[in-house]
């Protein structure tokens, strides 16, 4: 196995996935690059590895979980605006509105159980295909298409009740 040719053709996809988890973008290129790096290191695994991507995925979605973890624990308001002046203007108030319903989708995405949260991000994050999923995650389509379906129900049930107050 060579890490140009089996390793880094994942870098995009995983940085996809580690900005589905934590919406900055340096911050997820720094969680690919310590993927690639614990990859690396781990160089004599390799043979034994049956499905590269998904070993890259675990490793990037645990990376980008304790990295949220941390950021959560440190800074819990850190989302909120700076300022007064920021929400005074009209394109600046959607924009804010814009990306705190982002961070709440974020959240609840975070929140599903596994393999949902999984399952999807692989199929409404990364746009793989039902087999695709299937293979990575060593599940059948149709509990792929079962998995789907509660996640994105309860996603649909929580957001609509924190958005609408409970009511």
């Amino acid at each position: 196995m060579d890490f140009r040719t089996t390793i880094l053709p994942h870098r995009d996809r995983l940085f996809r996935l580690a900005l589905g988890i934590i919406p900055d973008t340096a911050e997820a290129e720094d969680i690919v690059q310590d993927t690639m790096l614990r990859a690396w290191e781990r160089r004599s695994e390799w043979p034994q590895i049956q499905n590269v991507e998904a070993w890259l995925t675990q490793i990037c979605k645990n990376l980008a979980l304790d990295y949220k973890k941390k950021i959560d624990r440190n800074s819990p308001l850190s989302t909120f605006p700076k300022t007064e002046e920021s929400v005074k203007s009209t394109d600046e108030t959607r924009r804010i509105e814009t990306r705190d319903s982002l961070d709440l989708l974020h959240q609840l995405v975070n929140k599903l159980p596994p393999p949902q949260d999984d399952i999807f991000r692989l199929r409404d994050i990364e746009g793989l295909s039902y087999r695709e999923i299937a293979i990575q995650l060593q599940l059948t389509e149709d509990q792929v298409r079962v998995y789907l379906h509660r996640a994105r129900q309860q996603l649909r049930k929580q957001y609509s009740a924190i958005q609408n107050f409970g009511l």
